[in-house]
């Protein structure tokens, strides 16, 4: 799974260094937010790139991405740093466009505001062993005249496009302001391919006469003719569920997002088999003459029907990745500082918990407030990461926001994992 990002690759990774952006899970605009007055109409678009491990660094995982020689204490090093069983790494790009529209203020103080927007997902997730890691740069000869076991592989492409619509409610009461959210989102699949591997041996003879493999093997995979953007190869539903509360003091979300599926459709491949391959070679008798029968010999024909995939067509449903988050901010001295906590989680992928930790120093210039706020954060599909953020907010007409949460891995690559950018803009009309 080699990428070809040289020239590109370069370019995200200044650009994320220099605007200072983050690779943090970021939420949709669907949401309520304090920056911004939401009795008006308003825009926001929101982006991020990401890639994290939990065990590569990015000097490993620059180095193989951009094609370069990896050497063999390069390797090595790598691979002693990973755990025997469980390794992931995650790759993901997003954006979303969204519009509110206020609705009528009744008496006491009450509203109902609408939004409507559009979203674009694409992620790239790969769980792996140490012993998959030793095959794969450093081949079998290590393990000759013992099995080799592989489990708990797998490889997720995922790309699809949403759009949504729904409801924002305030009840406000001097101070307090309660907020609920509720909303639909009609999700178009664009491309999905799933490898899984849950076990599998590889037992390689000591003089190398034989190999024999026993594998238990998963595939999912839409439509391959066309995974353009917004290709039409599966349609289902979601929806999201989210509540605020906020005081001169306090400010607590809960959020549930992309409770849905997608429905790929009849096109789509759903494959798995558990296969057993005993293979000794190709017998060549002449080296002058190699004819047909003796490429298209019985090991050939072994392999071929051990591994090659089905080929029925059948439709199926798969959940997309549901995000639950948790949030509660606390400010202090008259607002000049606040500490936030998060806890997120990705169910329906190989996301695991994260906790976040960010104090922010609001310094108050005339109508805006500009924040400076460092971050700590554990889980997600890395380790520990370290950031640093700018936002402005601008006499709640205009929001900006900039932050990295990779800092670490920027100033030590070869200790640390991390690239990625998130930016938030949002405008009153």
């Amino acid at each position: 799974m080699r990428f070809k990002f040289n020239k590109t690759y370069n370019h995200l990774w200044l650009l994320a260094f220099l605007l200072c952006v983050s690779a943090q899970q970021s939420f949709s605009q669907l949401y309520y937010s304090e920056n911004i007055d939401e009795n008006k109409y308003y825009l926001s678009l929101n982006s991020e790139l990401g890639f994290n491990s939990n065990k590569l660094t990015n000097k490993f995982a620059g180095s193989f991405y951009k094609g370069q020689f990896l050497d063999y204490t390069m390797k090595t090093d790598a691979m002693n740093g990973l755990n025997t069983t469980y390794n992931i790494l995650g790759y993901y790009f997003n954006t979303d466009l969204y519009v509110n529209i206020p609705g009528k203020k009744n008496n006491p103080p009450r509203r109902i505001n609408y939004y409507a927007g559009f979203e674009n997902h694409n992620l790239m997730e790969l769980r792996f062993n140490r012993n998959f890691f030793h095959l794969f740069f450093f081949g079998n000869k290590d393990f000759t005249n013992q099995f080799l076991v592989l489990k708990n592989l797998s490889l997720n492409y995922l790309n699809f496009q949403q759009i949504k619509a729904g409801i924002n409610k305030t009840w406000q009461k001097v101070s307090r302001k309660h907020v609920l959210t509720a909303g639909i989102g009609f999700n178009n699949g664009q491309s999905l391919q799933q490898y899984e591997l849950p076990y599998g041996t590889i037992y390689t003879q000591k003089d190398a006469e034989f190999i024999n493999v026993q594998m238990e093997l998963g595939m999912k995979r839409s439509d391959t003719l066309n995974s353009k953007f917004g290709a039409e190869n599966g349609w289902g539903f979601s929806a999201d569920l989210g509540y605020t509360y906020q005081d001169e003091s306090n400010l607590f979300q809960c959020q549930l997002e992309d409770i849905g599926f997608i429905r790929w459709k009849k096109n789509s491949q759903s494959y798995d088999k558990d296969t057993i391959v005993y293979f000794d070679g190709l017998e060549i008798n002449n080296l002058i003459d190699i004819n047909g029968e003796t490429i298209s010999g019985s090991s050939v024909d072994t392999i071929l029907n051990a591994f090659a995939y089905a080929k029925t067509n059948s439709a199926f449903t798969e959940m997309i990745p549901m995000k639950m988050y948790l949030g509660y901010k606390r400010y202090f001295f008259k607002r000049w500082l606040s500490l936030s906590f998060s806890f997120n989680h990705y169910f329906f992928s190989l996301y695991r918990p994260q906790v976040r930790f960010v104090p922010a120093l609001n310094i108050p210039v005339k109508n805006s407030v500009i924040s400076i706020s460092p971050s700590i954060e554990a889980g997600g599909y890395g380790r520990y990461n370290y950031g640093l953020g700018i936002s402005a907010a601008v006499n709640k007409k205009f929001y900006i926001e900039l932050q990295t949460a990779y800092i670490n891995s920027y100033l030590f690559p070869k200790k640390s994992a991390g690239l990625g950018g998130f930016i938030s803009i949002i405008k009153t009309l």
